[in-house]
């Protein structure tokens, strides 16, 4: 068996410049100048986006407002989010198979709202920023369900890239369609990096096939 996490804006969906609009506006009404575009909110991706902001001085209190308003804006449609339909489709073949976690730095119920529009069924649990917004303890809260259990993780940034090493996933895999470049992915060393989506199901059809 195999515990697999995905992770969700640039992997699942084309999201960074729709997203970066809504926060940057949920910003603005809570005073804060910290993400004004999309180059903000990649660059925030480089780590932990949460401890990225804090680092921009950026109070606890502050983004907790700013968590809060982003959720209540991003459900008027203003700024549609295309969907990557090849990964939502993967996602359903190895949800069958595995027990799968979403682990993302967006609200939760955007991201199972989305996974109900593509009948995505059988994901364990969507973990968003609104349940904790540490990556880390995150993953490490579910891998302690399954004990020497072999790990898999996929996400689109460096920041995921090395989250995953510190909790020691066994397999980091990244992708170059998302909200960074490739040369940022590659600087979290992944075990394997994808440009094409094509690419990334036929590993995933290896892997679960050598998994029989």
């Amino acid at each position: 068996m195999a515990l697999v996490f995905f992770d969700y804006d640039g992997v699942m969906v084309d999201s960074l410049e729709s997203e970066a609009r809504y926060f940057a506006e949920a910003c603005q009404e809570v005073g804060v100048d910290a993400v004004k575009n999309a180059d903000d909110m990649a660059r925030l991706s480089e780590g932990n986006f949460y401890e990225g902001l804090a680092a921009l001085g950026v109070t606890a209190e502050q983004s907790d407002a700013i968590m809060s308003f982003y959720a209540k804006i991003k459900t008027d449609g203003r700024f549609p989010i295309a969907a990557f339909p090849e990964v939502l489709e993967l996602l359903k073949k190895v949800a069958e198979r595995y027990p799968v976690y979403i682990v993302t730095s967006n609200v939760s119920a955007t991201v199972e709202s989305r996974l109900k529009e593509y009948d995505v069924k059988g994901v364990k649990d969507v973990l968003g920023a609104d349940k904790e917004p540490s990556k880390v303890k995150k993953l490490r809260s579910v891998m302690e369900r399954y004990p020497g259990e072999r790990t898999v993780f996929l996400g689109d940034t460096k920041g995921d890239m090395v989250e995953a090493d510190e909790v020691g996933i066994d397999v980091r895999l990244g992708v170059t369609w998302g909200w960074q470049k490739p040369e940022v992915v590659l600087d979290g060393d992944p075990d394997y990096c994808f440009t094409e989506k094509a690419d990334l199901v036929a590993w995933w059809n290896g892997f679960m096939d050598g998994d029989k």
